[in-house]
């Protein structure tokens, strides 16, 4: 469940940002579910994020896994509040480990190119896209539909309150997914839904409703709700005030990325 969990919430969902954007306290409730040609739609993810003085808490219950994005520091914290383990991500890392995974990918496209093995033909036109993505976007009021052969974004929205919160949410968002993406690296490349993140933000906009349906096998279809809610309740804050004490309470076990992951799997 937890790769799972966390591929499908990244894909459904650094200018230094002023401050008035970071006064903003706010929290996103996130269902994810799973669409069935044939049965109700099953959910499979729920996760809370709250925004609170520049940064975003991103907890999932199903894996009691915490994500504490910093853009002021740069990285994100990684705590699983099960094992009392983290590991901190620099964003630099993230930068250098999408680099090498598209010299991969394309070493990996160079090399299964000549081969004349069926299907080969789809994994090569379906990388590529994921390496350099381009959708025929149309605009339905506040809905916005991301269409190519090889997957579909259908995005509900609202205004965002104002232009640098359209931004910092943003940005957030290509950091989540590109973290998910060094989580899981068998999920998708982060980089068709950079993409609609970026249309996102021309326009100042944020998603409620995110439909994403992979038209390729393996074919997924998928949908998430995102609730919005302008303030923290009094919860909230105790949430934030409960983590923040964990994370400078010394008590954490900080590993490498690499064995903090290794301690993950052990667990499932």
């Amino acid at each position: 469940m937890r790769a799972i969990s966390a591929s499908i919430l990244f894909f459904l969902l650094l200018v230094a940002p002023t401050s008035s954007t970071w006064a903003q306290d706010y929290r996103i409730y996130t269902r994810v579910f799973q669409i069935h040609p044939d049965a109700q739609p099953e959910i499979v993810a729920r996760t809370l994020t709250l925004w609170h003085a520049g940064k975003a808490y991103d907890w999932s219950d199903e894996i009691g896994e915490l994500a504490v994005y910093d853009p002021a520091a740069r990285r994100y914290t990684l705590v699983s509040g099960r094992n009392q383990k983290a590991c901190t991500v620099e964003f630099s890392e993230l930068r250098n480990f999408m680099k090498v995974a598209r010299v991969k990918a394309q070493d990996y496209l160079e090399d299964i190119s000549e081969s004349d093995q069926p299907g080969t033909a789809a994994v090569i036109n379906s990388t590529r896209f994921q390496l350099d993505p381009m959708f025929e976007i149309t605009h339905d009021g506040p809905d916005v539909k991301f269409d190519s052969e090889h997957m579909s974004y259908q995005i509900k929205t609202v205004p965002a309150p104002n232009e640098d919160l359209a931004e910092t949410f943003a940005e957030y968002a290509d950091w989540a997914c590109q973290l998910n993406f060094l989580l899981h690296g068998q999920s998708l490349f982060p980089n068709p839904r950079m993409a609609v993140n970026q249309t996102l933000r021309e326009k100042k906009l944020l998603p409620i409703q995110v439909e994403l349906q992979i038209l390729q096998n393996p074919k997924v279809h998928l949908q998430a709700e995102h609730t919005i809610q302008w303030n923290l309740s009094v919860q909230d804050r105790e949430r934030i005030h409960d983590w923040q004490t964990m994370l400078e309470s010394g008590k954490l076990e900080f590993l490498s990325f690499q064995n903090y992951q290794m301690k993950q799997l052990e667990r499932q």
